[in-house]
C-alpha cells in the first residue's frame, strides 16, 4: 500500500517570516517581562537572527536579507540602548521603534524606483500559502505582463513607505518637542492612528485594482 504523502500546513510558508521578526521580539519581551535589563534583552534577541544569517548562508550560499534586515535593528537598537541622561534623553531612548521604524520605510520607498516593490517579496509566503505554488507563480507573472499590476504594487508600497516615515516623523517631534507628560501617549498611540487607516486603505485599494491572488 503506498502512502499518500501529508500535505503541509497551508500556513508553512509563513513560518520564516514569523521565525525572522516574530521570534526574536518573543525572545526580547520575554526577558524583558523577566527583569533582564534591556540592553541584555535587546543582545540575547539579535542571537536568533546572527543564526539564522550563518545558518541558511552555510545551507544555500544566499543572505537571508528578512534576517539581516532584523540583526541591522538589533544593533542599532543596541546602541540606543546604552543612552542615559535626564528624562528627555530616556524618552528619545524608549522611542527607538518608531525611528527604526523609518528604516522600513527608506526602504519601501526605495522599492518602489529600484527593482520590484519590497512589499511583493513581504507577500510572497502568504500568496503561496494561499494559493499554492502554481497561484503563486501566476501572480509573480502578472509583474511582466500587467501594467496596472506594477503600477498597484507600486502605489500600495509608497503608501506604506510614507506611513513608516510618517510614524518616525511624529515619534521624533514628540520625543523632542512635547512636555514630557504627554509625549508618551503620543508615542505609543502614533502608530495605531497611522496604521489603521494605511491597512484599510491597503484593503480597499488592494481589492479595487485586483492585486490580490
Amino acid at each position: 500500500m503506498v502512502k499518500t504523502p501529508s500535505r503541509p500546513s497551508r500556513f508553512a510558508p509563513a513560518l520564516p517570516i514569523l521565525i525572522d521578526f516574530g521570534l526574536p521580539l518573543v525572545v526580547y519581551y520575554g526577558l524583558r517581562a523577566a527583569g533582564v535589563d534591556q540592553w541584555w534583552a535587546l543582545l540575547l534577541s539579535g542571537v536568533i537572527p546572527a543564526v539564522l544569517v550563518i545558518v541558511r548562508f552555510a545551507r544555500t550560499r544566499t543572505v537571508d536579507y528578512p534576517a539581516l534586515f532584523v540583526l541591522t535593528i538589533v544593533a542599532l537598537s543596541l546602541g540606543v540602548s546604552a543612552m542615559t541622561g535626564d528624562a528627555r534623553t530616556m524618552l528619545i531612548r524608549d522611542a527607538w521603534g518608531g525611528l527604526f521604524g523609518g528604516l522600513i520605510g527608506v526602504w519601501l520607498l526605495a522599492s518602489v524606483w529600484v527593482g520590484r516593490p519590497a512589499l511583493m517579496y513581504l507577500v510572497r509566503a502568504f500568496v503561496l500559502a494561499k494559493v499554492g505554488e502554481p497561484g503563486l507563480r501566476g501572480w509573480e507573472n502578472r509583474w511582466h505582463t500587467d501594467p496596472g499590476f506594477r503600477h498597484g504594487l507600486r502605489t500600495i508600497t509608497f503608501v506604506w513607505g510614507c506611513a513608516s516615515l510618517l510614524n518616525m516623523l511624529v515619534t521624533v517631534l514628540a520625543a523632542v518637542l512635547l512636555p514630557l507628560d504627554l509625549a508618551p501617549a503620543v508615542l505609543n498611540a502614533g502608530w495605531p492612528a497611522i496604521a489603521v487607516p494605511t491597512f484599510l486603505f491597503h484593503l480597499y485599494y488592494t481589492r479595487k485594482k485586483d492585486l490580490r491572488a
